[in-house]
């Protein structure tokens, strides 16, 4: 008989917790929709894949090993609290500031809705 656990015992080591990512208030939904038609934020969806952990610099040191990714939306930040450098050619951000995948489908849908009336009148639309 030994002291050490059974380690085919799943009790035996608790298993890592990932939390649910954050959900938005509506005041930072709308603020966050704003910014996006207003051209001001920049997302994960704004580069390539292979970028994503080159241009928010938090992603590549962890910051989202204690989240689940299924409830990310996306990552984005505001522009103006990029760096000073960039990497081919897209800003780098030492922030970084993150959607709950519900939230995000409200902010996108508001925002096309938000560009739509803003072109359809310069387009001649109703």
């Amino acid at each position: 008989m030994t002291d050490q656990p059974d380690i085919s015992d799943p009790a035996a080591e608790p298993a890592s917790v990932k939390r649910e990512c954050p959900r938005m208030t509506e005041q930072q939904i709308r603020d966050t929709a704003l910014g996006l038609v207003q051209g001001r934020i920049f997302t994960a969806h704004d580069c390539p894949p292979e970028m994503i952990s080159s241009v928010f610099m938090l992603v590549a040191l962890g910051g989202l090993t204690d989240i689940d990714l299924d409830t990310v939306g996306t990552v984005y930040e505001y522009l103006e609290r990029a760096g000073e450098r960039s990497v081919n050619g897209y800003p780098m951000f030492m922030s970084m500031r993150v959607a709950h995948v519900d939230d995000w489908a409200i902010i996108v849908k508001r925002a096309i809705k938000t560009r739509e009336a803003m072109i359809g009148p310069i387009e001649g639309g109703a």
